[in-house]
């Protein structure tokens, strides 16, 4: 890796949160023919590059579709990734002139906005989902666009955290330090920061350890804060520095930071559901099964593994309720809308409504998306699952 792409690495994990666009279009790794892959991606600038590099050596068509510059996930979620988008950039690359094959793999983790089948009715491509994570693709493409099961759930593993924990502390650290600075002392500033810092590392290191979902992520957050204002405490005395004023300015920086980590902390983790989508409460995902024709489609693309198929029976069941994260990204793709969501209240969440609708930073469902189709309105009543 260059140095310029370990600059542009760090500068993408650091300003996360903010858009990073890389350009759109038809991008040729290695020397791909016209029966070479093609592999569908967004143009946040730090996934083009990781693909590159991971892809280097192989010879595939990377089609870079415009997210708005945020990852597949996130943008997918939040309305930046759709089909439309896909269908717009399969056209605009003109990408059918330089393959025979018409077959397009989609990034698995952007099945909860990009409607698969809107895109093949749209463009005539066939489309296939690949795995959660690159680094499983040179494998995946080796074996003929088979994956694996195990490439369906999507990891938090140590890296991956420690990426998330560099968005949220960095800038805190960086906006921080001058304001503490201004109100109190550089030594104040310094050690308010690195005990952010060593709290947010923390935290996400500990992450699969700790109770940070519901009520207990209170706890969690505020003994944290608590323990690090504690050391900070410490730090300020051992160097002479301790006064009232250092005293109060540190306490608030630690507290206001893990605040803010409070807002969405789950929110950047495939491990639970976004405490901003959950503010009105945790939906439940049901399965109508008699609407059920055992497609599979939710199954292939569900992140956290909670569908599986009946065995002897071309349905689909509910395994593991208590790991979905709501990212309806099952709903999205089921051919015959039975799967909805219900919330704590009773009220019904139509297919419909999540396909063409995407949660604001309020979490209220006002974004809305272009429908593909037309919906099945009526809400049926869920079975009984195993």
């Amino acid at each position: 890796m260059s140095l310029a792409e370990r600059v542009a690495d760090a500068w993408d994990t650091v300003f996360r949160m903010l858009p990073h666009r890389a350009p759109t279009g038809l991008v040729a790794i290695g020397h791909p023919s016209r029966t070479s892959p093609v592999l569908l991606t967004c143009n946040y600038s730090y996934t083009v590059r990781r693909l590159r590099r991971i892809l280097r050596g192989l010879d595939v068509w990377l089609l870079v579709a415009n997210s708005n510059g945020i990852n597949v996930w996130c943008a997918a979620g939040g309305g930046h990734l759709t089909h439309h988008d896909v269908i717009s950039v399969i056209r605009t690359s003109r990408v059918d002139e330089r393959v025979d094959q018409r077959v397009l793999i989609l990034p698995q983790l952007g099945a909860t906005g990009i409607e698969r089948r809107a895109v093949e009715q749209a463009t005539g491509w066939k489309t296939k989902w690949g795995p959660t994570m690159a680094e499983y693709l040179p494998e995946y493409l080796a074996r003929g666009l088979r994956g694996r099961k195990a490439w369906r759930k999507a990891p938090f593993l140590l890296g991956d955290r420690l990426q998330m924990a560099t968005m949220w502390g960095a800038p805190m650290a960086l906006i921080g330090l001058p304001l503490i600075w201004a109100v109190a002392s550089l030594s104040t500033a310094l050690v308010a920061c690195a005990i952010v810092l060593a709290l947010v590392y923390g935290l996400f290191v500990a992450l699969p350890r700790l109770r940070v979902d519901g009520y207990a992520r209170w706890f969690t957050l505020c003994a944290a804060a608590t323990l690090g204002a504690l050391v900070g405490l410490t730090l300020l005395w051992s160097v002479s520095a301790l006064s009232a004023l250092s005293a109060t300015t540190l306490s608030v920086a630690v507290f206001v930071a893990l605040g803010v980590l409070s807002i969405d902390l789950n929110g950047t983790t495939p491990d639970h559901p976004s405490d901003i989508n959950t503010r009105g409460g945790r939906p439940l995902v049901e399965l109508d099964a008699e609407r059920c024709t055992g497609a599979a489609d939710c199954v292939l693309v569900c992140p956290r593994d909670v569908l599986q198929m009946v065995r002897g029976a071309r349905k689909v069941s509910i395994a593991r309720e208590a790991d979905c994260i709501a990212c309806g990204a099952c709903v999205v793709q089921c051919p015959e809308d039975a799967l909805h969501f219900r919330m704590p209240d009773g009220s019904y969440v139509a297919p419909e409504t999540i396909r063409s609708t995407r949660m604001n930073m309020l979490g209220k469902r006002t974004i809305s998306i272009k429908p593909a189709s037309a919906a099945k309105t009526s809400a049926p009543t869920p079975t009984k699952r195993p």
